[in-house]
């Protein structure tokens, strides 16, 4: 299924209920819907907020197999590059005290979907990910 969402914290809801009424029709289990909608809603968040000067709407397609595995795309035209697949370092030991802002969300969806793809072209990012139903580790 697809659809296209405001770049606006506000399309959260919205972005929220599109990904439940899928994963609810295809009886995905509890330990892919949480990972999904962390990784759908951090992704969105990134787009709308590294963006700031972009008003183009962000495309999101979901599919869900019969195996339960779940693909979710999200495309952001116009928006500047930045691979969620790369490595960062992030010392999630840290003290909250001494922690510095940034990349511990990036980081949770690096660990929390099955396979994450990322490409940039011509203003295009697109980032896939996939979470297997078998997985129940959330």
């Amino acid at each position: 299924m697809y659809r296209e969402f405001p770049r606006h914290i506000e399309s959260l809801a919205l972005l929220y209920d599109f990904a439940e009424e899928i994963l609810e029709a295809n009886n995905a289990a509890p330990g892919v819907r949480f990972p999904v909608h962390l990784a759908m809603e951090e992704l969105f968040v990134n787009m709308v907020k590294y963006n700031p000067g972009i008003e183009t709407d962000i495309a999101v397609e979901m599919t869900v197999t019969s195996a339960g595995k779940v693909t979710v795309s999200l495309i952001d035209d116009g928006g500047v590059e930045f691979d969620v697949t790369a490595a960062r370092k992030v010392d999630v030991d840290a003290p909250l005290e001494e922690r510095t802002p940034g990349g511990l969300g990036i980081h949770l969806i690096q660990n929390l979907a099955d396979e994450l793809e990322y490409t940039y072209k011509d203003g295009r990012g697109k980032v896939i990910f996939t979470k297997e139903s078998g997985n129940e580790d959330v």
